[in-house]
């Protein structure tokens, strides 16, 4: 039996993966991951972290995350801000036991680097990030692009979905992480530059490959959640649909806990949090920044 702790009570994210681990599917009457258990949770707000426990049926509440060291297999870092995750996110990799960062899986360039650096250094399982990346649509679209299905080669493209410039988790961080490693996922993780403005809340951001470029709008209160590429022989609208992506996401670490295997590089993941970082400082700065990868 694979034990598996939860940090972070905060998010919605904490109920969705330990109900998953935990609980029968309501049809099938079967676990989704019969060698797994969510066994312990902490959280900073004491009645949240009950009423989680209470929904996921986490049997074991810890006033110190560190309690958990040698009695947990992995752990899953889900605060709602990532400003957190790095200092919760060491002493479990220096004790060699696996650890999956939510999105976003840092707000610091220089964290995420220490991060890397220590998995790397220690042997441990460092994963994490947004689990729409792996969605089918995304994953549809990525198929698309790499192969030129449908569309060509492609030339520009366009995706959206919701982000705010200023909230209490370290705005555009908080949510934005979503649609950055989304379109990663699916354009490539190799960006030379971005330029990107903000109006009326909303953050439209212009990342510039080398043979094509891709819009990001982070919109304030946005709902619909689309993707437009359009090539030298045709066009894809797709509509993305994230309703499965804490299955898909719980399915990698699961897949990776058993294999050793992390289902995206640590290079892809730092140019996730260095590409989010690039267009905040474009935003503020209103200059081009230019991506130089891990």
């Amino acid at each position: 039996m694979i034990k598996i702790g939860i940090i972070g009570s905060d998010n919605s994210h904490a109920d969705a993966f330990s109900s998953l681990i935990n609980i029968p599917n309501e049809k099938t009457g079967k676990f989704e991951y019969p060698d797994c258990k969510v066994t312990m949770i902490y959280g900073e707000e004491k009645e949240r972290t009950e009423e989680v426990a209470k929904i996921g049926k986490i049997e074991t509440i810890v006033s110190d995350p560190l309690e958990m060291i040698g009695k947990v297999d992995a752990v899953m870092i889900v605060f709602r801000h990532g400003g957190l995750h790095a200092k919760h996110a060491i002493p479990f990799l220096k004790a060699g036991i696996p650890v999956w960062l939510d999105k976003p899986f840092t707000i610091s360039n220089e964290e995420a680097k220490e991060l890397i650096a220590l998995a790397k250094e220690t042997g441990t399982i460092l994963t994490g990030g947004s689990t729409c990346k792996f969605c089918y649509d995304v994953l549809m679209l990525k198929n698309a692009v790499e192969n030129n299905f449908y569309v060509g080669k492609t030339q520009v493209a366009y995706m959206n979905f919701p982000g705010t410039w200023e909230n209490e988790y370290g705005g555009l961080y908080f949510y934005g992480a979503h649609l950055v490693e989304m379109a990663c996922a699916a354009f490539g993780y190799d960006m030379k530059r971005v330029m990107a403005t903000k109006s009326n809340g909303n953050v439209c951001a212009v990342v510039k490959y080398e043979n094509y470029q891709v819009i990001l709008n982070f919109i304030d209160g946005g709902v619909h959640n689309f993707c437009y590429v359009i090539g030298d022989a045709g066009t894809i609208e797709r509509r993305l649909d994230i309703t499965l992506a804490y299955r898909h996401g719980l399915d990698e670490y699961i897949k990776t806990l058993k294999s050793g295997e992390i289902p995206v590089s640590h290079d892809k993941l730092y140019a996730t949090v260095e590409l989010l970082n690039a267009i905040v400082d474009s935003v503020n700065t209103g200059k081009e920044v230019e991506l130089k990868g891990l």
